[in-house]
């Protein structure tokens, strides 16, 4: 008997030792794996047939490659809003993505349709900070065996997403601490004997986002690189916080980031880099063959012509969350119009695209204001949409996409002023004084109603009434030929010090 314990001991020792040396010759080689990323592209497709292509020349050359996406992919534009991001999954599938980690704009369609979504995907949703009812929804993380490296990928979505987009989609969910989640997430991956461990990650590094929601939270022991989404923001060769690197590829499939992995002797190198899209990279026109085909689906909407501009409109990001400008007002125009409300409000974040000067089409309404949301009227005291006015300057000179947009309101604010305390003069657009004691009937879109963007003042409001969607409001506004400005009428206005 004894015997047989001191041989069973030795054949363990056995598989121990040839298990750690079979472990240490996957390490001995040099292996090079490329990462291509992108993030924030809300719907757009551009960028798709030059990653394609890049990949495809890489694995002809017999490297490795993964492709990820940091997510805010699904939503956004015309043809992925009208097929509820369905014609994004198709994409990525002939793409042939390797994984990918759900924005706070993918919650816009709602949880159910998310999970419809999963199903349709070729590649792993990553997602393991959210759960319901203290269960994970979505698979947590994804080990890829590569040339006999184990590589850990898992997903992190920001907490903020309830704020960040429609509170009642996210009602029932729980966004976990995404260090805990890490940390947690890393120590499993690490008994599996993972080589290097990916967090895919949409957080991002804006200045009003609290720190423990910040990408650097997610510095833990064991995360080798970090592929970020949600603050737009492009870093050209990524930045290293320690021995973690971080990258992100600005916006709107403008660039795709690649990051070269290399690992030999156990030792890990990592170079990072974006690439511009332009018609200077080569395409798989596969890949364009099959866009025009998704585009077609959607065409005989798109192609509607609805009302005519003189001019640009501008709906540029750094502008309508800083600004009024001549789209703005035009959107809370046609909300006032259609409901014949005192006041109308869209935070600047809910415009999404400019349209040229010429003909406007359904496809250019549907790209500017494509979150498809409800137009309601609340009633509320002044005093309340004082409290609105002050959060919608609170983080100028921030480019904030609580950046509130309205009509029937003239505003001038001071920035040097403490937050809270910025707004100095209110009067209606007729010129007539602005009451806080009067109750107003107040139009805005159902996503700050429901507190969204950190409006939870408005909340407040009474005697709630639905009307039709913005896009529609908008629309019916546009046919009724309203002048249209060249600029912003100054509707808010800041002190100069």
């Amino acid at each position: 008997m004894k015997k047989a314990k001191i041989i069973l001991s030795l054949l363990l020792i056995l598989i121990l030792t040839i298990s750690c040396s079979s472990k240490q010759t996957s390490l001995s080689d040099s292996i090079t794996l490329t990462v291509i990323h992108i993030n924030d592209r809300h719907g757009r497709m551009e960028a798709d047939p030059y990653i394609s292509q890049f990949a495809n020349d890489l694995r002809a050359k017999d490297m490795n490659v993964l492709i990820l996406d940091a997510g805010d992919t699904l939503h956004g534009q015309v043809t992925a809003n009208l097929t509820k991001g369905a014609s994004m999954v198709e994409l990525m599938n002939a793409v042939g993505y390797s994984a990918m980690v759900f924005g706070n704009h993918e919650f816009n369609y709602g949880i159910d349709r998310m999970l419809e979504l999963e199903a349709m995907m070729n590649f792993p949703l990553l997602v393991a900070n959210v759960k319901k009812d203290g269960v994970n929804i979505f698979q947590e993380y994804e080990i890829f065996t590569i040339a006999g490296i184990k590589i850990g990928v898992f997903g992190i979505v920001t907490p903020e997403t309830p704020i960040t987009s429609d509170p009642r989609l996210t009602v029932g969910l729980e966004f976990e601490d995404p260090m805990q989640t890490a940390i947690r997430i890393v120590n499993e991956l690490q008994t599996k004997e993972v080589d290097f461990i990916i967090s895919l990650a949409h957080l991002g590094d804006n200045q009003t986002t609290l720190a423990e929601n910040k990408v650097d939270a997610l510095v833990v022991p064991g995360v080798n690189l970090i592929i970020d989404g949600h603050s737009h923001t492009l870093l050209p060769n990524g930045r290293n916080v320690g021995n973690t690197l971080i990258v992100q590829a600005g916006e709107f499939a403008n660039h795709f980031g690649i990051v070269k992995i290399t690992i030999e002797k156990g030792e890990i190198s990592q170079i990072a880099n974006t690439i511009e899209v332009n018609e200077t990279l080569k395409p798989d026109d596969l890949i364009l063959s099959k866009i025009i085909e998704i585009n077609k689906s959607t065409e005989s909407i798109t192609s509607e012509i609805v009302g005519y501009t003189p001019y640009f409109l501008n709906g540029e990001r750094s502008d309508v969350r800083t600004k009024d400008t001549n789209l703005s007002n035009l959107i809370t125009d046609s909300m006032r119009y259609i409901s014949n409300a005192d006041i109308g409000f869209i935070s600047g974040g809910s415009i999404r695209a400019s349209i040229p000067k010429g003909n406007i089409t359904m496809g250019h309404v549907l790209s500017t204001i494509p979150f498809s949301n409800l137009i309601v009227t609340i009633e509320l005291n002044g005093s309340i949409i004082l409290e609105a006015l002050e959060h919608g300057v609170s983080a100028y000179p921030d480019e904030m996409g609580s950046f509130l947009q309205f009509s029937g309101l003239n505003v001038i604010f001071d920035p040097s002023a403490e937050a809270g305390s910025r707004i100095k003069s209110v009067t209606m657009y007729n010129n007539e004084p602005f009451d806080i004691n009067r109750t107003y009937t107040v139009a805005m879109i159902e996503f700050l109603s429901a507190g969204g963007d950190g409006y939870t003042m408005l909340t407040l409001g009474e005697n709630l009434v639905y009307y039709g969607g913005d896009a529609e409001a908008f629309v019916a506004y546009l046919l009724t030929n309203p002048v249209i400005n060249e600029e912003g009428e100054g509707r808010i206005l800041k002190i100069d010090n």
